[in-house]
């Protein structure tokens, strides 16, 4: 059994204030379009049930050479507009966002 369909995630934890959750979330949607039209395998956004300021997105890749391909495109300018907005609701701007790199670690099967 896999709870994932992605060969590598990439992480980014942040803090939106909930007041401005509204907002942001309009801004993810159009987000996650982009993301989409790039051929990500996954995209997943948390919001942390004890603290609700913090957001965590998953971005799901096929492979590590498919986020190096993704990554190699750089940033069309609409999107840049795009991060501009996230920066002034992402609390300290995007140059906050802990992002990490994860691969799926294979659990074996039972004898």
């Amino acid at each position: 059994m896999s709870l994932s369909s992605a060969g590598f995630v990439v992480t980014f934890r942040y803090r939106v204030d909930p007041v401005h959750h509204d907002a942001y979330l309009a801004l993810l949607a159009v987000f996650r379009d982009y993301v989409g039209a790039l051929g990500l395998a996954s995209f997943e956004v948390f919001r942390d049930d004890d603290d609700p300021g913090l957001i965590t997105e998953l971005h799901g890749y096929d492979s590590w050479s498919h986020y190096q391909r993704v990554d190699a495109r750089g940033t069309p300018p609409d999107v840049e507009r795009l991060y501009e907005q996230m920066d002034r609701l992402v609390e300290g701007g995007l140059k906050t966002v802990q992002s990490s790199r994860m691969t799926p670690w294979a659990i074996p099967d039972t004898p």
